[in-house]
């Protein structure tokens, strides 16, 4: 035990050395361009505010405290700063919704990913321009015989980014996740907590950065109620043997459901579909091999890849310095995600495209096909929306992101679930349609 304590304390001492080696803090004009950036969907930002950040005399008083959880950092509270300080703020987040995501399809359909998302930039933009407006300077800058156990973010201190980040993405998934509130809760206290922990952010920092993320966040969740998700089916059902027939539509609501930037559902609606004739024809006499074989189950399996993409881009071009940077992206990413489903659905109902497995009753899928119309390729269609905002972004990795894109289209034609038609059709709609909301958000 005795031995275990005192490689700890080695390993803590080295930490805070690499933490505490680097230039002094630069706050310079352009770590807060994002100060000037309008929010997105608050109605009234000017209504959210926090109190006015403390000054040099009462940052002093509560350096005491600081040094008193630094002084209690065990293996267990270094593990949750290091987890929590990994990226930017909005990393970890993201994380944390696929996570839950997988065991909730009914939430999956609404998407929360955007409202987090979105609830994140918000509250990160309005914490910006409150850091601008007081500079308050970090722990360690005030007292420099106080030495972070990570490296200090180069912004000032007053509210913490990741205290707003945490409590934003809470309350936005413990309205989807009800029955999982608490747990959550604990993990946002839990995230801002490592921040005073590491000797980071004063507790005043992490206080009014609380009350930021939860104030927007219950303004964008009620935006989130008005998303048509409390929309039934009527029960119209296709009843042509020629389209795609079931005993059940799944997703039929989506294409109900109100898009965030697209102006409609149908905005991107590709034209009808030709006969599928000479498609089956192409299918049927496909042959298979390793490769086909690999992209149709690994695309089939392989969930969320586009948001773990951005984040390994992200942490490849070192922007975990540049929160509102990270947020951004994420929420585009995401919201063109949400608007691309939307838009995939409204088509997919619109035509009932049938299934080559009902086109031909003799035809065996590589892999189970999914319970709703074929045309367009709902993987098609998100992958080359997805590939047009992270080309807007990472310009240099455009073709790396395009023949993923193509990749997960073709991959839909190798299981055997979909005909090339409609992969074909899902590429271009996704590229037109990521490149619309990404160029729209950025020109607001």
């Amino acid at each position: 035990m005795i031995m275990r304590q005192f490689i700890f304390s080695i390993v803590i001492t080295l930490t805070v050395m690499v933490a505490t080696a680097q230039p002094p803090e630069m706050h310079s004009s352009a770590v807060y361009k994002a100060a000037s950036w309008k929010t997105w969907l608050l109605d009234s930002a000017g209504k959210i505010s926090i109190a006015a950040a403390p000054g040099i005399a009462a940052s002093k008083r509560e350096l005491p405290a600081i040094k008193q959880q630094m002084a209690k950092l065990d293996e267990e509270k270094m593990a949750a700063i290091q987890y929590w300080d990994a990226g930017a703020p909005a990393y970890r987040w993201n994380e944390v919704t696929d996570n839950l995501l997988k065991d909730d399809f009914a939430v999956m359909l609404r998407m929360p990913a955007a409202w987090l998302n979105i609830a994140i930039y918000d509250a990160t933009i309005l914490a910006w321009k409150e850091k601008l407006k007081y500079k308050r300077k970090r722990p360690g800058d005030i007292d420099p015989l106080l030495k972070p156990v990570i490296r200090a973010p180069q912004t000032f201190s007053y509210p913490c980014e990741h205290t707003v980040t945490a409590a934003a993405a809470a309350y936005v998934l413990a309205y989807f996740f009800p029955k999982k509130a608490d747990s959550i809760m604990k993990m946002a206290q839990a995230a801002a907590q490592s921040r005073v922990d590491a000797g980071v952010q004063f507790p005043s920092d992490v206080d009014a950065g609380w009350k930021l993320g939860e104030q927007v966040a219950k303004a964008i969740i009620e935006k989130a109620k008005l998303d048509g998700s409390a929309n039934t089916w009527d029960g119209t059902m296709n009843k042509d043997p020629r389209k795609w027939t079931g005993t059940y539509p799944v997703g039929i609501t989506l294409a109900k459901f109100v898009p965030i930037v697209l102006h409609s559902a149908d905005q991107f609606r590709p034209q009808a579909p030709p006969d599928f004739a000479a498609d089956m024809k192409e299918l049927k006499h496909f042959k298979q091999t390793f490769n086909s074989r690999f992209l149709a189950y690994y695309w089939a399996g392989t969930g969320d890849a586009w948001t773990k993409l951005a984040g390994q881009k992200m942490f490849e071009y070192r922007m975990a310095d540049d929160a509102p940077a990270v947020a951004r992206i994420y929420t585009i990413l995401t919201t063109a995600y949400h608007d691309a489903a939307i838009a995939i659905m409204d088509a997919k109902y619109t035509y009932w495209g049938i299934r080559p497995n009902q086109y031909d009753s003799t035809y065996k899928p590589l892999i189970s096909t999914p319970p709703f119309p074929g045309y367009p390729s709902g993987h098609a269609t998100g992958a080359a929306t997805s590939a047009a905002v992270l080309e807007y972004f990472f310009p240099a990795d455009a073709k790396l992101f395009r023949q993923m894109a193509q990749d997960c289209a073709d991959s839909r034609f190798y299981a055997g679930i979909h005909f090339r038609i409609d992969n074909e059709t899902g590429l271009r709609m996704g590229a037109a349609l990521g490149k619309f909301i990404v160029e729209t958000w950025m020109k607001q």
